[in-house]
């Protein structure tokens, strides 16, 4: 049913249209990565950039124990993802906000496990979903690249360090220790400004 209203979404969720494509690039690959959010401690669970409900919605259907927080800042999205949500009797908590903002409020260092689907290139998704992962949890991001200098360096400026996986393509960094009060930055500059690329704006000391 979720691949069915994923692939006639008039909001641009998916330029895919075969229903057995959809379910191939998106569930299945959404499933790929589930030992690496198993192995994740007990407790919350957030999908960052969630767009049409992925990786969300197909986490909180398979691990219903888990609270499942899908945060997409762009409304008719999240829309979509509430009354798919609906639709599929999942009682999921949807949030038309930037992750940014929300790291800053209620979800600040809350949950168990963050996730992220082709949010943005790695170094730059740390720090949009690392804020929101409590210290002993974990950001898994669905992404085949190896993780290099850039990635090393932002996990460690927000508190975390880059894991071994337990499946091929994600990418996974452990939460270690409390996001500093400098994280995250004001909405945009994630992208604007990578960490790696902005080591001035680090305070003095």
């Amino acid at each position: 049913m979720l691949v069915g209203l994923v692939c006639s979404s008039p909001v641009g969720i998916t330029a895919i249209r075969d229903p057995a494509e959809a379910a191939s690039r998106h569930v299945l690959d959404a499933l790929a990565g589930l030992p690496a959010v198993d192995a994740a401690p007990a407790g919350a669970l957030a999908d960052v950039g969630s767009g049409g409900g992925l990786p969300g919605l197909v986490l909180a259907t398979v691990r219903p124990a888990r609270e499942t927080h899908l945060i997409e800042a762009t409304a008719r999205k999240a829309a979509f993802i509430a009354e798919t949500a609906a639709e599929l009797g999942l009682h999921v908590h949807v949030h038309a906000e930037r992750s940014e903002d929300l790291a800053r409020g209620e979800l600040r260092d809350a949950c168990a496990c963050v996730v992220a689907r082709a949010l943005a290139p790695p170094p730059i998704a740390v720090e949009l979903c690392l804020p929101l992962c409590r210290p002993g949890g974990r950001l898994v991001l669905w992404s085949r690249e190896q993780p290099g200098a850039a990635l090393l360096a932002a996990a460690a400026e927000l508190g975390g360090e880059v894991l071994d996986p337990e499946c091929p393509g994600v990418l996974v960094i452990g939460k270690l220790s409390a996001t500093p009060e400098r994280y995250p930055r004001r909405p945009g500059m994630a992208a604007k400004r990578p960490l790696s690329a902005s080591r001035s704006d680090r305070p003095r000391r």
